[in-house]
């Protein structure tokens, strides 16, 4: 599945918090670089399963923190994926000797999960978003419940730790979900939330006047 080169780098430059101008041409020689090449750099793999075809709904989605999302389970899927060891290793290698080259590298990767994941939930379920947890204020340690569940260690090789984070660092858990907007205005920790002090989100996107 091709990712669009240009949304790439869009995305890469946000996640770098540059825009085009604001890069000298060695940055830019290692941003083409890395966009030409993470593709080869990376294996992207993806596991689900549909919640309808569980025996119960997970008992992580029936806490209060996943009330926005409760009534929409019904075409839902646990999703994960991951962009395996290969480009966590390289990006590690070179931040001991190259680091501004590992900063974009990592930008890149990030931003190619993201997209190939975004792909992908487009085409099985039109409309949809790719809820994590840790967003809108439920706990990032439930990503170890969506891991079990789907049994990523077997199918992905990714192996949760305890705080949630996951390994391979590039990888990606949560709750597709469809007809859902993203919003803070029903989060259950908006009062004390750090990324709105900001004027971010959670979720990645300008925090909206709701």
């Amino acid at each position: 599945m091709c990712v669009p080169a240009s949304l790439l780098r869009a995305d890469a430059l946000a996640n770098l918090g540059y825009s085009d101008g604001d890069l000298d041409d060695k940055t830019q020689e290692t941003l083409h670089s890395a966009l030409d090449h993470i593709a080869e750099w990376s294996v992207y793999k993806k596991y689900y399963c549909y919640l309808k075809d569980l025996p119960a709904t997970p008992d992580f989605l029936q806490q209060v923190s996943y009330k926005s999302i409760q009534g929409k389970l019904d075409t839902a899927l646990l999703f994960a994926a991951t962009l395996g060891l290969g480009i966590d290793q390289r990006i590690r290698r070179l931040s001991l000797s190259r680091l501004s080259e590992a900063v974009v590298l990592n930008a890149v990767a990030n931003a190619y999960l993201e997209a190939r994941t975004d792909l992908f939930i487009k085409e099985i379920l039109p409309g949809a978003v790719l809820f994590c947890p840790g967003y809108a204020g439920t706990s990032p340690e439930d990503n170890r419940s969506v891991l079990k569940l789907l049994d990523a260690q077997k199918h992905l090789g990714i192996y949760p730790k305890d705080s949630g984070l996951m390994l391979p660092e590039k990888s990606m858990a949560g709750i597709v979900v469809a007809n859902y907007r993203f919003s803070c205005r029903a989060c259950s920790i908006r009062s004390k939330c750090d990324y709105l002090r900001q004027g971010k989100t959670c979720y990645g996107t300008k925090a909206a006047q709701d």
